[in-house]
């Protein structure tokens, strides 16, 4: 017979219980979530110097921490199935306390990479060697605290995915803090060891709530263990994974594309992800902060005009913005439909289980798939079609669409583009031709948004048919450090290197004029300049140049002059000197010797004083190698200058106000220097002079005199405010300008 006194004191403990445990299990979530998206931009960071500072680097780490966060789920969802919860208690704290043992977060010494292994796997396994046990355990505590949670009695604990909110909260403060504040005011190694401290403050809050819930709970079921568990479908994990995986392509897609042309950089890296959290917050709120109805509906319509932003692409802040803003509707309405499809508690570990898979498809398919079988970076706008889709997956989707009239008349539509687009191919991919494609199709799926399959097919096939109309596009080609393309321009009278929307060089086409400096190095510009007086005080030179491009600095080689490129990208190199685009090696410097790594590495094996002119001019697009303007990386190079020796900087950069951040580096390496901006010319002089930013450096003010004797220069100075970069410390926050000259 029950002892009725006794069930309803139980009740009351157990309900008493869950009134403490609460805000210590909602601050120990908070405090890991915090920890996890703190240590990413950190050891991210940490690892660019060793990869030329490519953004590739910021996509291999997602695809990482999205696979520690799957395997920490994993481990989350056997611990909280297999064993009764005061076992999974005591086996997860101990965990936790191994995993000190891999503290603090530091690069391991001699990690270099030796050039000849594959980017994406050396980075992985460096990431695992760095950070993978304590950020995997760190992981698993969110959703096992949550399932703990509901097993205290608290009046919540049927449903305990408010906690999830607690847990992105955390996630976005730590995300937030360290551009803003851990970045801007201690260095990395710093860095490190406050990361530790909030390590072992975790370690103390997972320990007391286990004892909270250890000393209530029932020892063998909770209220929650108790509950019939709802049984979940194949069909229903796919939609979880579904759901999951487009806003996690999205979200590399677009750091991608917006980090391409400005900088590597946690400022950058922090945006989208810190967006991709608050869809999170917004989706897993107790009550929906928008209906949705609503949501879907400006869901719809921004699908359709992401579309077209991707290929017409707005330039600057204004860009930047309207791709952020639409991937943070999308995946906002994409969270908030796999939100509604959550399962009980019983099934919690499960359900993030599987929405954890989802986000590591989406970093496997953009970091380490894409690359490899796309020539160009088609998994962004695949992801947008991918998102069209999945609206497959909103209950009631289809409901009251004429599909068949809809996707034919659609189907009609996206043909006649294609259609449109080969007849137009013939004058160039320009943006009106582009426009011509877009129009259509963007209006046809607009009417017939009831139907996702039609607009679909119609987004899909816009895609392709933009693909079509670039006639001028002689090659394309991908690695991990950037996508690149070789285009005609001004009507086949030049050949042009790109990578983004950066023109990295330029050939003339007309023989009479093969090889005649452009672009960055016209002789009228400061590099053409300042070779033109070196070359009138050395009857011959030894120099080293840092970043290839299509070897267009060449161009002013002389008989006798010796010439080392180094270049981090084999790709690159094919490019350049066996692609049968461009000649300026072949033909101009043919006993030039290649080194193939990152340079500041490559540098540093080299004899001291080996260059009389050290060519620093290494870019991907428009983001910069951080690790080439500290204050180590000038003293490196001030030791290969010979006596007398000079550096050529190229700071050239749309977004990045760089001038002071060097001269304060190379003041600290005991050098001096000018500097000199040059407008360029106008497109319609047929001539591609581009704007560009040198800087001349030297350790004796006289070796500059024949460089300034144009009257072009002025000196450099540093600010007195500017901070000195170091391989500890960097801030690309108090550079970024949008209004550069």
């Amino acid at each position: 017979m029950t002892d009725v006194g006794s069930t309803d004191q139980r009740t009351s403990s157990l309900s008493a219980a869950g009134t403490s445990v609460l805000p210590v299990v909602a601050i120990s979530i908070f405090t890991a979530a915090a920890l996890l998206f703190w240590v990413q931009p950190m050891v991210g960071k940490m690892v660019l110097p060793l990869l030329g500072g490519s953004p590739a680097v910021w996509t291999t780490a997602l695809l990482f921490f999205q696979t520690a966060l799957l395997c920490g789920y994993l481990y989350a969802h056997a611990l909280g199935t297999l064993l009764p919860v005061r076992l999974q208690i005591a086996v997860h704290v101990t965990v936790v306390l191994l995993a000190t043992l891999a503290l603090p977060v530091a690069i391991p010494v001699g990690a270099v990479p030796d050039g000849h292994e594959q980017p994406v796997l050396w980075l992985i396994g460096l990431f695992m060697a760095t950070v993978g046990l304590p950020y995997t355990v760190v992981a698993a505590t969110s959703p096992l605290l949550q399932r703990w949670f509901a097993l205290s009695g608290h009046r919540s604990a049927k449903d305990p995915y408010f906690l999830y909110v607690a847990s992105n909260a955390g996630s976005l403060i730590g995300l937030l803090s360290y551009p803003f504040i851990a970045e801007p005011l201690i260095g990395v190694s710093t860095q490190s060891s406050v990361w530790t401290g909030g390590f072992v403050v975790l370690v103390a809050l997972i320990a007391t709530s286990g004892a909270l819930i250890w000393k209530h709970v029932q020892v063998q079921a909770g209220p929650v263990e108790a509950q019939p568990k709802a049984p979940v479908t194949t069909f229903e994990r796919i939609r979880w994974i579904a759901l999951a995986f487009v806003p996690s392509s999205l979200l590399l897609g677009v750091t991608t594309h917006i980090t391409t042309d400005i900088a590597a950089i946690p400022l950058l890296w922090a945006a989208p992800l810190s967006l991709y959290l608050i869809t999170f917050m917004v989706a897993f709120a107790q009550k929906p902060l928008i209906p949705r109805a609503l949501l879907l509906k400006i869901e719809w319509s921004t699908i359709i005009l992401l579309s077209a932003l991707v290929w017409l692409n707005p330039p600057g802040v204004f860009g930047i913005a309207t791709h952020l803003t639409g991937f943070f509707i999308i995946a906002v309405a994409r969270h908030s439909v796999l939100a509604e499809a959550r399962p009980d508690a019983t099934r919690l570990t499960e359900f993030y289980l599987w929405m954890s898979f989802g986000g590591a498809l989406g970093g496997v398919f953009n970091a380490a798939i894409a690359p490899q079988i796309f020539n160009t970076v088609l998994e962004y706008p695949l992801a947008i079609v991918a998102a069209a889709a999945t609206r497959l997956l909103v209950p009631g989707a289809l409901k009251g669409a004429a599909a068949k009239d809809d996707v034919l008349l659609t189907l009609a539509a996206a043909l006649a583009a294609v259609a449109g687009a080969f007849a137009l191919s013939g004058v160039g991919g320009s943006i009106v031709v582009q426009i011509l494609i877009v129009l259509p199709i963007i209006l046809v799926a607009y009417v017939f948004n009831a139907n996702p399959i039609g607009c679909t097919v119609a987004i899909g096939i816009m895609f392709a048919a933009l693909q079509i109309a670039h006639p001028n596009v002689r090659y394309e080609g991908r690695s991990f450090f950037g996508a690149y393309r070789v285009i005609t321009a001004d009507e086949g009278r030049y050949v042009e290197f790109a990578h983004g929307t950066t023109i990295h060089g330029a050939q003339a086409s007309e023989p009479a004029r093969h090889f005649e400096p452009l672009a960055y190095y016209t002789a009228k510009g400061p590099f053409g300049q300042a070779m033109k007086a070196l070359q009138s005080t050395h009857e011959k030179l030894r120099l080293g140049v840092v970043g290839l491009g299509i070897g267009g600095s060449v161009c002013y080689s002389r008989p006798g002059d010796t010439w080392t490129l180094y270049e981090i990208d084999p790709l690159v190199v094919h490019i350049a000197k066996d692609s049968g685009h461009f000649s300026f090696l072949n033909k101009c410097v043919p006993t030039a010797q290649y080194k193939v790594g990152d340079a500041r590495i490559s540098l540093a094996r080299e004899p001291n004083g080996v260059y009389d002119v050290l060519i620093l001019d290494a870019y991907t697009s428009d983001s910069i190698p951080m690790h080439l303007v500290t204050r180590e990386a000038m003293a490196l190079v001030r030791t290969k200058l010979a006596p007398g020796g000079v550096v050529l900087f190229n700071i050239s950069n749309r977004y990045l106000k760089l001038e002071p951040v060097v001269a304060k580096a190379a003041e600290a390496a005991g050098m001096v220097g000018i500097a000199q901006f040059y407008a360029g010319t106008s497109k319609k002089d047929h001539e591609p002079a581009d704007a560009s930013q040198w800087l001349a450096l030297a350790v004796d003010p006289a070796d500059l005199n024949a460089i300034a004797a144009s009257g072009h220069w002025r000196q450099l100075k540093a600010g007195p405010t500017t901070p000195l970069w170091t391989d500890d410390f960097s801030n690309l926050v108090g550079v970024v300008s949008f209004n550069l000259r």
